[in-house]
């Protein structure tokens, strides 16, 4: 299928890594009886200091068909949930998305809705899932608004990312009423909807950017449908101002030696929120490079 039988989804592209070490030049790694003195004397967070107890000891280096050289850390964050080991990085994010005074969140993918559905409940903030869809030629999709298709990172292929339209406006009615509400006597009616994204982590932020680009399809079109039963119910033919904006994205892990950072904040003015900045990854041995900590050789179990 190509994008011209896909005429509203945008589609975007991400570099695919070498399948070799991230670092130009070769890191020192930290000898393992060391690891465990090297995070407890960094600058970690008590709850990034969990996270990386829990990356090093689970989580392994592999070659993924859609990314290339990457983090396996499924036992850690998607295919299991371990308390012990994420919930201090839970509250931490949980404090930022409520200072950030947060609406919704937004997750894409089922790899990432297990911990974004948990930053969603530890702060109190309803969550979005971004789903992916196999786009099949024998079986078109009517794609709603704010789709787009993006190169699978553990897979081969593409992927069409969709979130449910019913769904958001259940989720922002109360917010959008209490707007309304509070314009009782305005000549004119603004309505915001404060965004976040969450995922369980930042590679290159495309992902990032096209969830962000997409939130503002997303909140518009959830505004217009309140606004057009709000019409049809009371005759208010007063001029409407959607404010749509994503103002946090929260994850475990960023792999800063892409610079997503820099992206975002040249794109959003964000600075994502992170439990641990990813410095470069190492195959021979396998180490992860945590910023704060070092080089740290993973204890990979089978």
């Amino acid at each position: 299928m190509t994008m011209r039988s896909l005429p509203r989804v945008r589609r975007y592209e991400r570099r695919h890594e070498p399948d070799a070490m991230t670092h130009r030049e070769r890191v020192p790694v930290i000898p393992a009886a060391q690891v465990d003195a090297a995070i407890e004397r960094s600058p970690l967070t008590p709850g990034s200091t969990s996270l990386a107890w829990g990356l090093i000891d689970l989580a392994a280096v592999r070659a993924f068909p859609g990314g290339g050289l990457g983090i396996e850390y499924g036992s850690l964050l998607k295919t299991a949930v371990r308390p012990d080991l994420i919930a201090g990085h839970v509250q931490e994010a949980a404090a930022h998305l409520r200072e950030r005074q947060v609406d919704a969140l937004l997750v894409p993918g089922m790899s990432g809705y297990p911990i974004g559905s948990i930053y969603a409940f530890a702060a109190g903030i309803p969550a979005v899932l971004l789903k992916k869809n196999e786009i099949r030629p024998d079986r078109p999709i009517d794609y709603p608004p704010g789709a787009f298709v993006i190169p699978s990172y553990t897979g081969e292929g593409d992927v069409v990312m969709t979130a449910d339209p019913a769904g958001v406006r259940g989720i922002v009615e109360g917010l959008l009423t209490a707007q309304l509400n509070a314009q009782a006597d305005a000549p004119e009616l603004h309505f915001t909807i404060r965004f976040a994204g969450a995922d369980d982590i930042i590679d290159k932020a495309t992902m990032s950017q096209a969830v962000s680009e997409s939130a503002a399809v997303i909140g518009e079109l959830a505004i217009e449908a309140f606004l057009a039963e709000h019409r049809a119910r009371t005759g208010d033919t007063r001029r409407t101002h959607a404010h749509v904006k994503v103002v946090a994205w929260v994850t475990p892990m960023i792999k800063t030696y892409n610079n997503p950072q820099g992206h975002l904040q040249r794109l959003l003015g964000i600075t994502p929120f992170a439990g641990l900045e990813i410095t470069g990854l190492q195959t021979d041995p396998h180490a992860i490079g945590i910023n704060g900590v070092g080089m740290a050789p993973l204890r990979e179990r089978e």
